[in-house]
Parts: C-alpha cells; sequence; structure tokens
C-alpha cells in the first residue's frame, strides 16, 4: 500500500495500529518461540529430576501434562540418574546396552503398563517426552535462535524439500515400527533406534520451523509496514 493511496483512505478502513502487547510480540516472537519450546523441553527433563529427589507427586503431574502429548513409551525415551541414558526393545538390536526387556525383568509388559512405566532407582526415570519429541521441539528452538542470529535473512525453505528432507525421514521411520506392530503378518517387524528417532525428528523439526517462520516473519513485517503508513 502506497502513502498516497493510504492517505487517501477513509479513517475507517485504515489498518488499526497495533496495541502495545501486539507491537512487542510482533518483535520478539523468535525469542518467544525459542523459550517456550527450551521451557517446554526442560519441563520434560524435571520430571526424572524430581522423581529422583522423591518429589513423585509434582513429577506425576508433570507426566500427566506431557501425556496429552507423547505416548511417553520407556523404551523410546531418555532416562536420567540410571545406569543407561536409554533402554532399548530387544528388537532394536543395539549391543552392549541392556534392552528394557532385562532392565524390567519381563517380557510380557502390556503397552498400558509401559506408557504408565516411569523407571525406578536401578534403571532410573525415564523424560516426559520420548526421543523423538525432544529433538523435534530442540530442533525448532535452534532454527528460530539461528534465524535470528542471521537477522531473517535466510529464505523461506521450499515445501517440496520440506517434505524430502522433514516429513518423508521421520514417517519412515515412525510408521515403520507402527505398521510392523499392527501388522506383523504383512511387515517386517522393527524397532527404530533412539540414533534414528533423534536424527529424523530433529530434521522435522528443523525444516518444519525453515519452512514456517521465515513466511511468518514476511507476514508480520508486511502487517507493521502496512500499520506504520
Amino acid at each position: 500500500m502506497t502513502p498516497t493511496v493510504w492517505k487517501s483512505m477513509p479513517d475507517s478502513e485504515k489498518p488499526m495500529k497495533p496495541d502495545k502487547l501486539t507491537q512487542f510480540f510482533n518483535r520478539f516472537y523468535l525469542l518467544i518461540f525459542a523459550l517456550v519450546f527450551l521451557v517446554f523441553v526442560g519441563l520434560s527433563f524435571l520430571a526424572p529430576v524430581l522423581m529422583h529427589w522423591n518429589m513423585q507427586t509434582p513429577a506425576k503431574l508433570i507426566y500427566s501434562f506431557f501425556f496429552l502429548f507423547c505416548h511417553q513409551l520407556p523404551y523410546r525415551s531418555f532416562f536420567l540418574f540410571g545406569s543407561q541414558a536409554y533402554y532399548p526393545l530387544a528388537e532394536a538390536g543395539i549391543n552392549g546396552m541392556l534392552s528394557f526387556e532385562e532392565a524390567v525383568h519381563t517380557y510380557q509388559m502390556r503397552f498400558t503398563e509401559a506408557k504408565a512405566f516411569v523407571g525406578n532407582a536401578e534403571m532410573g526415570y525415564k523424560t516426559a517426552l520420548c526421543q523423538r519429541d525432544i529433538a523435534i521441539y530442540l530442533a525448532i528452538a535452534l532454527f528460530c535462535i539461528l534465524f535470528m542470529l542471521t537477522n531473517y535473512r535466510l529464505p523461506r525453505l521450499h515445501w517440496s524439500l520440506w517434505i524430502i528432507l522433514g516429513l518423508i525421514p521421520m514417517a519412515l521411520d515412525g510408521f515403520s515400527q507402527l505398521f510392523s506392530s499392527l501388522f506383523p503378518a504383512l511387515f517386517t517387524s522393527r524397532e527404530s533406534t533412539p540414533a534414528l528417532r533423534v536424527l529424523t525428528g530433529g530434521m522435522f523439526g528443523f525444516m518444519t520451523a525453515w519452512f514456517l517462520f521465515p513466511w511468518l516473519h514476511q507476514k508480520i513485517k508486511e502487517s507493521s509496514d502496512d500499520a506504520n503508513y
């Protein structure tokens, strides 16, 4: 919108100037998003810390809250204060690591029991978010910081690259596990590894942020420019 057109418009048709809260968000939105995701991940690590300190009530409240966002399967989560950082299923085939089945001394734990299992003094306690989700949220926060450091100069990632580099790797890794467990007669049994979950989750989070935030920044900039005429 040019200044001439802007000045000729009736006041009722001119865009309203953003209030102070909106101006604050427009200026610091990337920092806000980065902090939100970092705090979100930090809270998921606070749960095992509280369990270790024998503060079970606040820890279980955190686990219950994060249950809304994550499956919280212990064999796909990180552990703190135990003998290992993670306990993969034996099916994952990671040599030199105690499997989840061996750690809990059972091979018949039901799905609901596994989700509710938070750990113990010997194994340590699981984070309230799984390995993949932690990688996704940290990667989004990382892109926000990098985008700020480049002074918002990174061009928006093309949608095809977002699908190829972000969506497809995580979908292949995640859904191959799901389909092999739901339809064992049709698909080869497969369990991913922590390294693959972190890698594909991190790629998805970073590429998604790269696809969205430059677009959002341009929209905010255009809105601010219109309001300042």
